[in-house]
């Protein structure tokens, strides 16, 4: 792959990613699994097209003609709108995760059964 169709690409996946988190609802109550996961996937593949671009690089050298600037230019100005936004979606996950968590001790605390047997006697005649 050359290194301006690489970029190209990460430009697209890049994009995806921005406006898939302008989409997303950061409380994460009514959020959809679909939509986290396809956010994780884009996050993937943009992951694999830098891989892409590093072999091009590689082989082509790291010298950028001016179409290259302005699509790197452009992939800095997105990556700084979509980084809040990643931290507060990570935030608000780490939130609910804690309140699950707390939801489970909780839950794992209060034993009904142990408070009704203790001291009891069943008679097991008939």
């Amino acid at each position: 792959m050359r290194r301006i169709d690489a970029l190209n690409q990460l430009h697209v996946v890049t994009n995806q990613i921005a406006k898939s988190l302008e989409i997303v609802n950061p409380s994460m109550d009514d959020q959809g699994s679909e939509q986290l996961e396809g956010i994780n996937h884009m996050i993937t593949r943009r992951e694999e097209t830098i891989k892409l671009l590093d072999e091009a690089m590689e082989k082509e050298g790291k010298d950028w003609t001016e179409d290259e600037q302005g699509l790197l230019q452009q992939l800095s100005l997105l990556e700084e709108t979509i980084q809040p936004k990643l931290s507060e979606l990570y935030a608000a996950f780490s939130d609910q995760m804690r309140r699950l968590q707390n939801g489970k001790a909780t839950a794992n605390k209060y034993k009904p059964q142990a408070s009704y047997t203790d001291g009891a006697f069943f008679d097991q005649r008939k």
